[in-house]
């Protein structure tokens, strides 16, 4: 019995740690009940949410982008009224082929404004998929593919576009699904992208962008974050849109690839994590899945069912705070890594000293 210890002696470490656990909800719980009656000080603006419904594996290629075109347009005409601020399509909603060096000599975008023009308080945001070619003497970049039948290259993107008046803005996918719209090192491993599987969009090795853009409304009261598919799942990434001046994140995204499983529910998940983490509403529009709203609390809103296509509108409020997240990131991770290599070099010194 020399070595027996009493049940506090190994109860202690135990409520040391759940004391640390408790601490950080404790903090939260008192912050949300101080910050929530102060929130929606500023009036709503209205924004539908269209969910197409369209299978990601047949239809959605095997139509014509102009009927799929048409058909987001009347869903969401039942939703608009004068007091709607922005309609939002999911990802890869245009299936067009896109050119954006001549993007006004196609059928999608002129048509958009034309919708627009029987709509002029109105903003549209979409997913699409565009490319760009590169002019003589460009200089292309890792991931550009060249022509079969000519010495020129060109990039494809996963492309975000804010048709805001006669303007046309454009954001690129820049979190890529690894394997499928991303190969590692693409210079190195670029003829491995014919393997790449397809899921519903251009395949193989994408461009990016380094920087977040803000989509800007033409009423200069939405400044949106357009964050794609995948790239919802980056805290820190979806951040740095509040950083970079955003109010409100719209999330677009094709989530019929998943299937009837819980993986489009599990996207969902995350998108309440952002909407918590910069207090930020969200506007998500997804292909089909969960099309919906989050207040900054993380409350889902409206959320449609499974394989139905339809539009939703919902009144949301602007946030032009930064959260201690935003301004800091995920600090959390980076204190438990430092925290971490330092318990390493602790045993280390412990272990070496014994011997």
């Amino acid at each position: 019995f020399s070595d027996w210890k009493s049940p506090s002696q190994y109860l202690r470490p135990f409520g040391m740690v759940l004391l640390a656990l408790c601490i950080p909800i404790v903090i939260s719980v008192c912050l949300e009940l101080y910050r929530k009656p102060f929130f929606h000080k500023t009036h709503g603006l209205d924004v539908v949410v269209v969910q197409p419904n369209v299978d990601p594996y047949k239809e959605k290629f095997n139509g014509t982008y102009q009927q799929q075109l048409s058909r987001m347009l009347d869903l969401a005409e039942t939703q608009i009224d004068e007091n709607t601020a922005c309609v939002a399509f999911p990802e890869t909603a245009l299936t067009e082929n896109l050119w954006e060096n001549d993007l006004q000599h196609t059928y999608s975008i002129p048509a958009l404004k034309r919708f627009l023009e029987r709509h002029p308080h109105l903003d549209v945001i979409t997913g699409a998929t565009s490319a760009y070619q590169y002019d003589p003497g460009e200089v292309p970049t890792a991931t550009a593919r060249k022509f079969t039948d000519a010495d020129t290259y060109y990039d494809d993107f996963n492309t975000a576009l804010m048709i805001t008046g006669s303007d046309v803005l454009k954001y690129h996918k820049s979190k890529f699904v690894p394997g499928v719209e991303r190969m590692p090192f693409p210079a190195l491993l670029k003829p491995l992208e014919a393997l790449a599987i397809n899921m519903g969009g251009t395949t193989g090795s994408l461009c990016g962008q380094d920087e977040r853009t803000v989509f800007i409304s033409r009423n200069n009261e939405l400044r949106i974050a357009p964050v794609i598919c995948y790239e919802s799942v980056f805290g820190e990434y979806v951040a740095r849109y509040v950083s970079n001046g955003a109010n409100i994140i719209f999330i677009i995204t094709n989530d019929g690839w998943w299937g009837d499983t819980p993986g489009y529910k599990q996207h969902l998940d995350y998108a309440r994590l952002r909407a918590i983490e910069t207090r930020c509403y969200v506007a998500r529009s997804a292909n089909t899945g969960t099309s919906c709203f989050i207040d900054p609390f993380g409350n889902v809103l409206q959320a449609t069912p499974w394989w139905k296509a339809m539009a939703i509108k919902n009144n949301v409020y602007v946030n032009d705070e930064k959260t201690f997240y935003v301004r800091h990131g995920d600090y959390i991770a980076r204190a438990g890594i430092v925290l971490g290599g330092l318990l390493l070099l602790y045993s280390l010194i412990l272990r070496f000293r014994k011997m």
